[in-house]
């Protein structure tokens, strides 16, 4: 039997006088009350009431009995309160984990705006290329961007493709690669070190660095070609600093996605910041 029943039940005798009047607030038989009351009573081992034909009075203990539950049922309707308040004017500490090459793209901007839409919300936000334990380390969000989606319950915001790129003069210099075995003969530069484990071209970086500044600097230079995801190599692409040069060829595709640890009862302000990702890199699609 419900504990939390049948001391609202409890209350509701003490303070309507009967189990007939406990029956009628409630919304139940005077049975059920009667039953609530006897479990109760065998519970704790004690009498809460003294019955007589006229009326019911409280025993000592059911009079000490029923100042507990007052306040035990004021402080379960302040928490219900705060939830409610919570879910309505999400505010508090909202700790997320990036991987490093949102860094240089457009994370500031959705930071920003997420801010601006919700200013009682603090976010704690780390920058990181190492995996991390979402339980260990506190994070409520953390977002991942791999080859393969191994975690259950996750929400999948985009997927990009992982390209060779380089610079006209490189290609007017060495030419155009033009199947997976000249690849193998050319220099490259690498984003992330994580790329090695997809070691399709068998070949020894020349340089792995996750500052794409520096990669392209290395790039232009006409040291090497790059092999980087798309969503990093767009902004210099669109302004022809380099030319994709694998994309009949070979391309490998990435998944960029969220993980929390709440299952399926997301607290409101973690669901809001999903939905504002869901929004930024879907904006043709529902929010989550």
């Amino acid at each position: 039997m419900d504990k939390l029943d049948c001391i609202h039940t409890f209350i509701s005798v003490v303070e309507s006088g009967n189990f007939s009047n406990a029956s009628r607030n409630l919304g139940i038989t005077r049975d059920q009350v009667s039953k609530r009351i006897f479990y109760l009573e065998s519970l704790f081992s004690t009498s809460l009431f003294t019955r007589n034909t006229r009326k019911m009075d409280l025993t000592r203990s059911g009079e000490k009995f029923y100042q507990r539950c007052k306040v035990i049922i004021k402080e379960l309707d302040l928490a219900a309160n705060d939830f409610i308040y919570d879910q309505k004017y999400p505010e508090g500490i909202l700790k997320i984990n990036v991987p490093d090459a949102f860094i240089q793209t457009c994370f500031s901007e959705i930071i920003s705006n997420f801010l601006n839409q919700y200013p009682n919300i603090e976010i704690d936000l780390l920058f990181s290329e190492n995996s991390v334990d979402i339980n260990k380390n506190k994070f409520d969000i953390i977002l991942k961007i791999d080859d393969e989606i191994k975690e259950q319950d996750i929400f999948l915001l985009d997927t990009y493709k992982r390209n060779f790129y380089a610079t006209t003069t490189f290609l007017n210099k060495y030419g155009k690669p033009k199947s997976i075995e000249e690849l193998r003969k050319c220099n490259i530069s690498l984003y992330s070190k994580s790329d090695l484990k997809n070691n399709f071209i068998d070949s020894n970086p020349q340089l792995i660095c996750n500052n794409i500044e520096i990669l392209l600097d290395f790039c232009q230079k006409n040291h090497s070609i790059l092999f980087i995801p798309d969503f990093l190599a767009k902004r210099y692409e669109d302004a022809g600093v380099i030319i994709n040069c694998s994309e009949d060829i070979f391309s490998s595709t990435v998944h960029f996605y969220a993980t929390t640890p709440y299952g399926s009862k997301i607290p409101k302000k973690v669901q809001l910041f999903l939905d504002s990702l869901k929004q930024h890199f879907q904006p043709n699609t529902e929010a989550l």
